[in-house]
């Protein structure tokens, strides 16, 4: 099996060919890089997802397999231990129609299976512990992608598997898009809301219960990104070498492509490059952000023009327009945070406190910039020799926020939850995201915390050792039937 890389960004698509017969997928691999670290995990599978079959000209879907960890994946001790209770594999059972997405990539293939029915994984007794697990898993799927919808400042989250958490009055409601990949971006226009995600796919919806499925792009782009301005809805996607920006006015006309980028690796050899990002200026223009350029979009004339810029490793823009940032730093490629009050022209530094080394999820998360100019991030308290500091929450005036000393210091962060999501911030209220994927939020700068979204690791869990006790209890009685049968077969 191949790798494919376009369309996909958190996913990874997989095709191949292979000799007629019945197989199992033996190994999934995993890779993570925090930051302070990188490591590859090796997962075996084979009865955990099940038995398939290959047959000629028929295509064999196998739709998504998950990789569910049930440790913390930003602790080192989760790639050094070999514990087999520190995450799972399974295959998630929704309908999926990877055929569809990926064939048309490969015209002469898809003509030969032209007409033809699929095939899938094979059913046994395992299928409904298998069933689920999934279920839990995709009910807990990581909300990672915190979203601020333009027209009415409504904050989201997006997660993988089609889900899609939205805030309302204070709460969150979670809605579960007929998808089984990672959505990224929303935006509301001509009364609906539009949600972006991998492999090309738009959702539109009224009511946001029921979902259209709409192909504005080809499958191998992801749409990451959406804004808009008074005259103009804008687009950014992500495909395996490039960037694209997209410009449309209305869900059911075709978008406009109107610039296109190479997409360049972090790692460059002994430079580290800056991403690419998208905000839209206080003048309603659309503004690109890739690695050291700054482009102008000027849809009089559909043409771009170009400055130079900071390379910024991480960036979003807030309900109030502001910027926040993460640079890029040649050293261990991450910088300072910075904020920007005149759309990425200049940008102000932050000088906070963090230990050297071990706060690597403090040291990438952006800061806060309230209406009133007001900076909050997370810092340590300076202590004397011998003494341990804590990280806690920070505020500090924007004008001295280069100044370290200037900061007042609040409440303690709430353990392993130190990554802040600014997007999500509503006056006091600060939303982070912990290592294991629980939304938390204080109100107070830290003195109290509340949950808002859970992830129920624990039943996850206990699902997991109930379907390895019954998988033991299962190959305990084939090898139990086939010495009955060995020794039924020697007394003949």
């Amino acid at each position: 099996m191949t790798p494919v890389y376009q369309g996909t960004v958190d996913s990874q698509l997989f095709i191949g060919s292979m000799p007629p017969g019945e197989y199992m997928i033996s190994t999934l691999y995993s890779f993570y890089n925090g930051g302070d670290m990188s490591s590859w995990i090796s997962m075996p599978v084979f009865s955990a997802a099940g038995e398939f079959a290959v047959s000629d000209t028929t295509l064999t879907d196998l739709g998504s397999v998950l990789f569910q960890p049930l440790l913390s994946i930003k602790e080192s001790s989760f790639w050094s231990t070999s514990i087999s209770s520190k995450a799972f594999v399974t295959r998630v059972f929704e309908e999926s129609d990877l055929g569809s997405i990926v064939l048309p990539q490969y015209p002469q293939i898809q003509q030969q299976l032209n007409g033809k029915t699929s095939q899938s994984w094979k059913t046994d007794e395992l299928d409904p512990l298998r069933e689920k697990l999934s279920v839990l898993a995709t009910e807990n799927a990581l909300a990672a992608s915190p979203i601020v919808l333009p027209t009415t400042q409504q904050r989201a989250l997006a997660a993988k598997f089609g889900r899609l958490a939205s805030q309302q009055d204070g709460s969150w409601t979670t809605h579960n898009l007929p998808t089984n990949s990672q959505l990224y971006a929303a935006l509301q226009i001509d009364g609906k809301v539009a949600v972006g995600g991998e492999l090309g796919q738009l959702f539109v919806s009224s009511d946001w219960q029921q979902w259209q499925l709409t192909k504005p792009v080809d499958a191998d782009e992801a749409i990451v990104w959406m804004g808009q301005t008074a005259d103009n809805y804008f687009a950014l996607t992500s495909s395996a070498k490039q960037y694209q920006v997209y410009r449309f006015n209305q869900l059911n006309t075709p978008w406009q492509k109107v610039g296109s980028y190479v997409k360049k690796d972090p790692n460059d050899w002994l430079i580290q490059n800056g991403g690419l990002f998208a905000a839209i200026t206080q003048q309603g223009t659309l503004r690109i952000f890739n690695d050291n350029k700054r482009h102008d979009y000027n849809p009089a004339d559909n043409s771009w023009s170009t400055d130079k810029s900071t390379s910024l490793r991480n960036m979003a823009q807030l309900a109030n327009g502001a910027l926040v940032a993460v640079e890029v730093s040649q050293w261990d490629g991450v910088g300072s945070q910075l904020i920007s009050v005149d759309d990425g022209l200049t940008w102000q530094s932050i000088n906070r406190n963090l230990s050297l080394f071990g706060d690597i999820k403090a040291d990438v998360s952006l800061p806060v910039l309230t209406d009133n100019n007001e900076v909050i991030t997370l810092s340590r308290n300076r202590k004397s020799s011998g003494e341990k500091s804590q990280i806690r929450i920070a505020t500090t005036a924007l004008s001295n926020a280069d100044d370290s000393s200037s900061w007042q210091l609040h409440g303690v962060a709430k353990d392993n939850c130190h990554s802040l999501l600014p997007q999500l911030t509503t006056d006091n209220t600060l939303y982070f995201l912990c290592d294991q994927g629980q939304i938390v939020s204080t109100s107070d700068f830290g003195e109290t915390w509340q949950t808002d979204i859970d992830r129920d690791i624990a039943q996850m869990q206990a699902q997991y050792e109930t379907f390895i006790d019954e998988l033991k209890q299962q190959q305990e009685a084939e090898e139990k039937a086939k010495e009955t049968e060995a020794e039924t077969a020697s007394e003949e």
